[in-house]
């Protein structure tokens, strides 16, 4: 741990901690495969991001801690390799008992980024249904971070920068090339999905990295190392992934 997760982890609860690694040994494949000590310092991460972020829902639907801890731990997994630890934009996630629309729309939603509200949306069945599921490249709240951490990496300082600039330029160079393929049914590692612009590409890369990364990394070495040097870390590393 950093000097700053070793100053939040003086203050939290051991039994908060103990909950918080109870509740990701049973849903987080990523977290069970860690080392012990990656562990702590992915339990401390996670109940930062979880005090740090404010979480609503439905009236009439309990969104319980178990739930927060689970949405949590995506994004802790995402950046686990990076200085990232928390959102500064995007401080709200709302979660829905389904999927859901917006008014005047005929599109229903597991979830999407809100840039007007600045909140990230998702259904819990759909959430469920990616950590159950744990190695279909399907994770709604992976992805929805993926998009959070991309457009606060945009809207960032300088100082204040997500990712490093030469890498993801790297990735999106790389990306750019991949998109039309996809399109075309000849890049079959990503679903067609991936396919639709940058953005979308670069949230579907990231669950597939995490979810598949073996079956990634034998499809695409190249593209796969140079996602691995955007977030810092390679998964396929179980117990020690940065």
């Amino acid at each position: 741990m950093n000097v700053k997760h070793t100053f939040v982890n003086f203050f939290l609860k051991s039994s908060s901690k103990h909950e918080c690694h109870e509740v990701l040994s049973k849903w987080n494949s990523y977290y069970t495969a860690l080392s012990k000590k990656h562990q702590q310092s992915f339990v401390v991460r996670t109940l930062l991001f979880l005090k740090t972020t404010n979480f609503g829902s439905k009236e009439g639907f309990e969104l319980t801690t178990e739930m927060k801890l689970v949405i949590s731990s995506a994004f802790v997994e995402i950046t686990f390799g990076l200085k990232q630890d928390v959102l500064s934009i995007f401080k709200t996630v709302f979660v829905t008992p389904s999927s859901y629309t917006y008014t005047g729309r005929d599109v229903l939603y597991d979830g999407d980024v809100n840039t007007v509200t600045k909140r990230v949306n998702m259904s819990w069945p759909a959430v469920e249904k990616g950590f159950v599921i744990t190695n279909d490249g399907l994770n709604i709240a992976i992805h929805e971070f993926s998009h959070c951490l991309i457009i606060e990496h945009a809207k960032g300082s300088y100082f204040s920068k997500v990712f490093n600039d030469k890498d993801l330029n790297a990735w999106k160079e790389l990306a750019e090339k991949k998109i039309p393929l996809i399109r075309e049914g000849k890049y079959t590692i990503f679903r067609d999905y991936g396919g639709t612009n940058l953005m979308e590409l670069f949230a579907i890369t990231l669950e597939t990295f995490f979810e598949q990364p073996h079956e990634f990394y034998s499809y695409s070495p190249t593209f796969y190392r140079t996602t691995a040097r955007v977030l810092k870390q390679d998964p396929r590393n179980g117990k020690y992934p940065k």
